[in-house]
């Protein structure tokens, strides 16, 4: 975090853009509002909603003489015409020139998945956040985990719009439809209670008869009454990166603005957190040897251009990887079978593609340099991979 002079008063004003009914940005807010004290600066607020655009928002706030812009939750189909830097807190949006701080909302809903995978669940239904901010990638990661696990024809979606009411309407289609899943993933915790709250009024036990996971962990998520298994945003941290990133635009710290090459500002997304709480547990009647079973449908793939001590090592640690990796696959064919080798793997592939569009692997561990391991890990989720790995200096 910049550390700012405040001995000459306040020296910025830098505006943000939220609404108002979500929780979550409002708790954004309130960190943005401490990590601003720590370097100076002064914030306007400006809500957007039915009846005012992000668009028009920001062009009052630009109008106000802001230095800088944060816009929390960016919309695809966003435009924001205006000299004044923006930075926005979510999901990437190609379209917009702004340096993005976020979640990696694929791993968030991946873990979520994952969790309930491991509990023994296969019939998993998610309930999607319609056009709303990072609603894409949390689809993308529910779907990347059931195709690793074997469950691609299990996948099931409702659609959510990040409100109580979508989460007790979607529960309400899936009584009256009357072939219950055994765990539903949401893809935020405003759906997850009003789901959950529907389910309890109509004899349906959580977890009991139907796990749930939540996404991203308000502050109310722990009581007893709620007590929702959920994925926790860094709310803090992404406050303190949002400001960061307003101080590099506007020459307040020695870092140039960095975007990363993904849109991320910084080069990398935080990482989100799996809360276990009391809306999950295994299926009624799950007997312990068919979740083992589960979990040994995965396939690995390696995907690397060197294999030394440390990466055999870091393959060989317990929850690396969930079972042995089975293909390798290199820049060029002679090193992949010089590292197929040295792990005792059968087959190996001289294109990293070859191994991303194989349709046996269900997992792929990259240990690339840098650049190299964003861009490919970008290309094996969109291929509905399950993604592991650890960057090569």
């Amino acid at each position: 975090m910049v550390q700012g002079d405040k001995s000459g008063g306040y020296q910025r004003l830098v505006g943000v853009v939220f609404g108002a009914s979500s929780p979550f940005e409002a708790d954004l807010v309130a960190e943005l509002y401490a990590a601003a004290d720590l370097v100076g600066y002064r914030l306007s607020l400006a809500l957007h909603g039915a009846k005012r655009t992000r668009t028009r928002a920001v062009a009052d706030l630009a109008d106000q003489g802001c230095a800088a812009i944060v816009v929390v939750g960016a919309e695809h189909g966003d435009r924001f015409v205006c000299d004044v830097p923006i930075v926005v807190v979510g999901e990437r949006i190609p379209d917009l020139i702004a340096v993005t701080v976020g979640t990696d909302e694929w791993r968030g809903a991946q873990m979520a998945v994952q969790h309930l995978i491991d509990l023994g669940h296969t019939a998993i239904v998610h309930i999607e956040g319609g056009d709303h901010p990072c609603a894409a990638e949390r689809l993308r990661g529910y779907l990347g985990a059931m195709t690793a696990a074997g469950f691609r024809d299990e996948c099931r979606t409702l659609v959510g719009d990040y409100t109580e009411e979508a989460g007790a309407l979607a529960a309400e289609r899936l009584l009256a439809e009357g072939n219950l899943p055994t765990a539903v993933f949401l893809a935020n915790d405003r759906m997850a209670v009003g789901f959950i709250d529907v389910m309890r009024h109509n004899g349906i036990r959580v977890p009991d008869d139907l796990s749930v996971v939540g996404y991203d962990d308000g502050p109310h998520m722990v009581l007893g009454h709620v007590n929702l298994t959920t994925i926790r945003q860094d709310v803090a941290g992404l406050g303190n990166a949002a400001v960061d990133a307003v101080a590099s635009l506007v020459g307040d710290s020695g870092r140039p603005p960095n975007t990363g090459g993904l849109g991320f500002y910084g080069a990398i997304a935080l990482e989100p957190e799996l809360m276990v709480r009391g809306t999950t547990a295994s299926p009624a009647g799950m007997d312990p040897d068919l979740v083992d079973a589960g979990r040994e449908r995965v396939r690995w793939g390696l995907l690397a251009d060197t294999c030394d001590d440390a990466l055999v090592r870091e393959l060989g640690t317990p929850g690396v990887v969930s079972g042995p990796i089975e293909v390798v696959a290199s820049a060029s064919t002679a090193v992949a079978w010089e590292i197929a080798d040295r792990l005792g793997i059968l087959v190996s592939y001289g294109l990293y593609e070859d191994l991303i569009d194989d349709p046996e692997i269900d997992a792929i561990y990259i240990a690339l340099p840098v650049d190299a391991q964003e861009v490919w890990t970008i290309k094996a989720r969109e291929a509905g991979k399950l993604v592991r790995g650890v960057a090569i200096d």
